[in-house]
This record gives structure tokens, C-alpha cells and sequence, in this order.
């Protein structure tokens, strides 16, 4: 080849070989990209770049160009063992005109088996770092061409220097980022994890109050009893102050109180001898979640066999303050107390506003992070209008109306028009609450033929009619505790039974 045309092909090389470099952060990426470039337009075939292994001392290969993942593997040598080792040891290049005449090739990875060996020329310089040698880049040529072997060798130089300076920058951000990582680390330790746990985000000093709890109550080995409205994050404690404790390679069961009639719930709690939920939390954590609805035979049972036991922990919530329940007779005074050992109590997300960004925020994270929306922040207008709600739903609700929002979001700042649909939905996420589905479509029907008592009139009564005849059938016929059932105080009950029973 003429040497004008080969001047223009190294030159032409070359810039795409300084473009590759600087396109990408990623090491094995640019690296690919250069290898392939040689191969493709200078015929430096079977390019590898070998890096020293801090954990053994020995070169191995880290990219390559038409070897297989088997003879990459197979590539390994010992500073100073054949050319690769010798070309680290010593910090200068080496050209092998023919390697089937060159004692010193090894061929390690096999790569040249089937090649007539005699024709293949053999090149290999140092990557260096700071002036040290910390790795090789080697390339085969066929034909092998006397006078072109020591250009190709400056160009393999020219090379392996802007190689060097992409293995330098990521050198550099790995160092930056562990000292990111040392000094988060050291910030997260210095706070205790109080300004975030989980879905308990926050700096508020209610939720503040919170973690410091839920620190001790995981060094205990003593019955919890959180308390706190639906969507405060009950179950996500109970499961964070398992997971801290000594108790975390055992089983976490939570048990649902109030999702089965009390011989169910019974049976799923004890089981047979030897079975049951209770069994399965041997060793672990055994979760009560709405303890409130326990029955007076499933109180005892649980005072008498579940707690004090020293192979379940106990850890019990209630979406309502069990002390007027305690007054009512409607649970057990001592039950109360031993379920209260280390009570908790979650506040209520009105009750801590000024946590609503952050946690807003956390939700958008999470949300990009599973691919289910694009937007990276909220606009000023938007986090105004989340923190105008009341949030009944409390954190749950907060994180669906999130959720919801970030997949309606069309750009990666989310609006607040985007907050519209999700907000009109009394569940957010999960579109028009039930009950209230139910009620618009009985006031719809009377509203267009409305009865003579009135729509008012009819409906309430109604209702009431309906939901005493079941609290009173679910409560067993106790009064006291159908009231409690209900919500409502058990004169307003009786009250409420007196003028049904006279209309």
C-alpha cells in the first residue's frame, strides 16, 4: 500500500479512535469500540486489552476483538511470563514479526491455532497511568509486513495513550464515587437513620418521635402495639422493627384480624396442634394487624397462648385507640397492657405536612425507578396543591395519587393538571371508591321517581335500618358491641334500635 494512502488511514483511524474514547464513561464499552476500529480499518486483528488483577498480580484480559469469552478467559499471564508479561514488567513496546518463530509467544487463548503462524506478526504496547504500567494493548497483522510493522506499532502507542486516558477518568470517578459513598455513609450513621426509613420519610418531629421508637422497640424483645389511622404505615413498621431485630432470619406472619369471621380466624391463628399461623412465626415475628376486631374467645386465647411465649415475638396494630374500647368491656383490660408494652403511635400525615415534599419526592423516585413514569420533580404549582389536601388515606393515599399522577405525567416535570384524575378518585389508583359508587347510583334512581317520605328521609332510614340489623347479626347480638362496629356510642345505638322498632 502506498504510504500516502496508509498515512490516511491511520489519520482517519485515529479520529475515530479519539471519538470512541470520549463518548462514553464505560470502559468496556469504549474500549470494544477502539479494538473494532483497528480491526476494521488498519487490519490489527485479534486486539485485546489486558489490565493488571489487584487481587491476583496477573494480567488478564478485559476486552478483546474476535476472541470467543473461552480464550478471553484462557488469556492470563504472570508479570513478566511471554511478550504481554514482559511488555508490563519492563514498560516498553514489542513488535514479533512472525510468531511461529518467537519462543516468547505464548498464545495463551489459543486464539491462532488454525492460522499459518509464520505469516502472523505479533504487536504489543504498555497502557500507562501516571507513568506506570498498569496494563497492554496487543494486536495481530496479517500479512505480516516487515516495513509497516513499526508504524503500526507507533499507531498501537498512539493508541494505547488515549486508551490510557479513558482508563485514568474512570480511575478518577470510581475513586470520587467510593468517597460519595464513604461520606453518605458516614452522614446516614451520624443522624441514626432517623430522617429516613422506609416509607417513614420525613423530618418532622412527629415522625422523628417515631424512629427513635421504633430503634428501641428493635433492640426489645417486648410485645409492640402500634396504633394509628389506615394508610399510616402500621404493617411497614412492624416489618421494619422485625428486620432490625435479632429475630430477622425467622419468619415475619402477619394475620389480618379482622378479614374472617372469629372460627375462621381461629382456626388459620392456632390450627391443629403443632399448626397454624402461631406455628409459623416460631422463632420470629408474629403480626396482629387490626387487633381490635378480635372476638372476646379469640382475646382470651391470645392472652393466654400467644403472648408471653418465648418463641413469637408479638407485634400488634389498631386503626382505633383500644382504651375506649377498654372502657366499653369490648376488649380485655389486660389484654391492653400486654399488647402495650411498647406502643407506637403513627401520625396521621396532616399531623406532619411539612414531610409531604420529601415524601412526595420518595414516591416520584420509586415510580421512574420501576419504569412507570417519566417525571423527575414536581412543579411548584403541583407539590402547593399536595400540600393543601388533608390526605384521609394518609401516606398510602399520598403515594397512589403519586403514583397515579407520574403516569399521566407526559414530561419529566409533573404538572398539577396531572394530579386531576387521580384526585377525583376517592382511592386513588384505583379508581371511584365502592361505597361511593353505591350511593350515587341509589340516589340517582330515587332522584328521578323521588318517594313521598322524601329522598333524604328514605334513604337514611334505610340505612340505618340495614346497618344495625348486620352489626347486631356480626356483633352475635351484643349490643355494645355492635355499637362499637358501627362507631357510634352504644346510647345512640339503643336509640337508634327504640325508633326502628316503633316505625
Amino acid at each position: 500500500m502506498p504510504h500516502t494512502d496508509r498515512s490516511l488511514l491511520e489519520v482517519s483511524a485515529l479520529y475515530r479512535v479519539s471519538q470512541a474514547v470520549s463518548s462514553s464513561l464505560d470502559l468496556g464499552y469504549v474500549v470494544d469500540r477502539v479494538l473494532a476500529i483497528l480491526a476494521e480499518d488498519l487490519g490489527m486483528q485479534r486486539g485485546t486489552l489486558a489490565v493488571l488483577d489487584p487481587d491476583t498480580g496477573d494480567l488478564a484480559i478485559e476486552a478483546a476483538h474476535g476472541l470467543t469469552a473461552e480464550e478471553k478467559r484462557r488469556g492470563r499471564y504472570r508479570v513478566g511470563e511471554g511478550i504481554t508479561g514482559r511488555v508490563l514488567e519492563r514498560g516498553e513496546p514489542m513488535a514479533v514479526p512472525s510468531i511461529g518463530n518467537e519462543p516468547l509467544f505464548l498464545d495463551r487463548t489459543g486464539a491462532r491455532r488454525e492460522l499459518d503462524r509464520a505469516r502472523v506478526a505479533f504487536m504489543c504496547v504498555p497502557v500507562k497511568v501516571g507513568g506506570r504500567a498498569m496494563g497492554v494493548l496487543s494486536a495481530d497483522r496479517l500479512p505480516a509486513v516487515g516495513e509497516d510493522l513499526e508504524e503500526d506499532l507507533r499507531v498501537l502507542e498512539i493508541v494505547a495513550g488515549l486508551v490510557a486516558q479513558a482508563v485514568q477518568l474512570r480511575q478518577m470517578i470510581a475513586g470520587e464515587k467510593a468517597g460519595l459513598v464513604r461520606e453518605n455513609r458516614r452522614l446516614r450513621e451520624a443522624i441514626d437513620g432517623r430522617h429516613r426509613l422506609g416509607q417513614l420519610v420525613g423530618s418532622s418531629p412527629a415522625i422523628r418521635a417515631v424512629f427513635d421508637q421504633v430503634s428501641l422497640a428493635s433492640r426489645s424483645p417486648a410485645p409492640v402495639l402500634l396504633t394509628g389511622e389506615p394508610g399510616t404505615g402500621k404493617e411497614f413498621v412492624a416489618r421494619t422493627i422485625h428486620g432490625n431485630s435479632d429475630r430477622r432470619r425467622s419468619p415475619f406472619v402477619r394475620v389480618a384480624c379482622g378479614a374472617a369471621p372469629p372460627a375462621a380466624l381461629e382456626a388459620d391463628l392456632f390450627g391443629p396442634p403443632g399448626g397454624g399461623r402461631l406455628a409459623e412465626a416460631r422463632g420470629g415475628t408474629l403480626f396482629l394487624d387490626g387487633v381490635e376486631a378480635l372476638s372476646g374467645g379469640l382475646q382470651q386465647r391470645v392472652l393466654a397462648e400467644v403472648l408471653g411465649r418465648p418463641d413469637a415475638r408479638v407485634i400488634a396494630a389498631a386503626a382505633v385507640d383500644l382504651t375506649s374500647r377498654v372502657k366499653d368491656g369490648a376488649f380485655l383490660p389486660e389484654l391492653h397492657r400486654r399488647l402495650g408494652a411498647v406502643p407506637i403511635h403513627l401520625p396521621p400525615l396532616r399531623a406532619r405536612r411539612e414531610d409531604i415534599p420529601a415524601l412526595a419526592r420518595e414516591f416520584l423516585d420509586r415510580c421512574r425507578a420501576a419504569g412507570a413514569g417519566r417525571a423527575r420533580s414536581f412543579a411548584p404549582d403541583a407539590l402547593a396543591r399536595l400540600l393543601d389536601l388533608p390526605w384521609p388515606g394518609n401516606v398510602r393515599q399520598l403515594e397512589a395519587v403519586v403514583w397515579a399522577a407520574a403516569r399521566a405525567a407526559g414530561g419529566e416535570v409533573l404538572e398539577a393538571r396531572d394530579l386531576d384524575g387521580p384526585l377525583r378518585a376517592a382511592d386513588p389508583g384505583e379508581g371511584p371508591d365502592p361505597l361511593d359508587a353505591a350511593v350515587a347510583g341509589l340516589a340517582d334512581r330515587l332522584l328521578e321517581d323521588p318517594p313521598a317520605a322524601g329522598v333524604y328521609r328514605t334513604v337514611t332510614d334505610r340505612v340505618d335500618r340495614v346497618l344495625l340489623r348486620r352489626a347486631l347479626r356480626a356483633a352475635g347480638g351484643v349490643r355494645v358491641r355492635a355499637a362499637r362496629l358501627l362507631g357510634i356510642n352504644r346510647n345512640t345505638l339503643y336509640a337508634k334500635i327504640d325508633r326502628l322498632e316503633d316505625a
